[in-house]
């Protein structure tokens, strides 16, 4: 292969990459401002989800809202073994999300449930890194659903 058609593919190459036409999936538009964000429940949990929530909020939009969020945790032995003890978990989480708009004092309830299992591993410490995982995921598809619903009840 000689030089310039080594340069040629090169360019090319590059033209490709910068052409890829890239665009987030998931762009929320920043039309609400979220006041006051209250979670009530484990704190750690609820730092997580409350910074999850805070990013379709603008400081700049002209639609305000109070969010309140009761979040209950349930913990259960799901599966046992024939010796009687504990080889499966399923770690529930519940939200009742309360959305007040500020111009017309407007509420809006919704309930948001999901739950994971986690398996009890050899050691106790992979056991507790199963369930933060598990926690972690069911924070997130919590968060994202609570996302959805405060966009799907601004633009109505």
């Amino acid at each position: 292969m000689s030089k310039t058609s080594k340069i040629i593919i090169i360019f090319i190459f590059i033209g490709l990459l910068t052409s890829c036409g890239f665009k987030k999936i998931a762009q929320y538009e920043s039309l609400i401002n979220l006041q006051k964000i209250t979670i009530n429940g484990d704190n750690r949990i609820s730092y997580k989800l409350k910074n999850n929530i805070k990013l379709i909020s603008s400081e700049t939009a002209q639609k305000r809202y109070n969010v309140i969020v009761d979040l209950t945790q349930k913990k259960i032995g799901k599966i046992k073994d024939s010796a009687g003890r504990v080889t499966r978990y399923a770690v529930t989480f519940n939200a009742e999300l309360n959305l007040e708009n500020e111009s017309n004092q407007e509420i809006v309830n919704k309930s948001f449930t999901k739950s994971a299992n986690y398996y009890v591993a050899s050691s106790h410490s992979e056991t507790i890194n199963n369930e933060k995982n598990a926690v972690k995921i069911i924070i997130q598809q919590i968060s994202e659903d609570i996302k959805k619903f405060i966009l799907s009840v601004d633009r109505n």
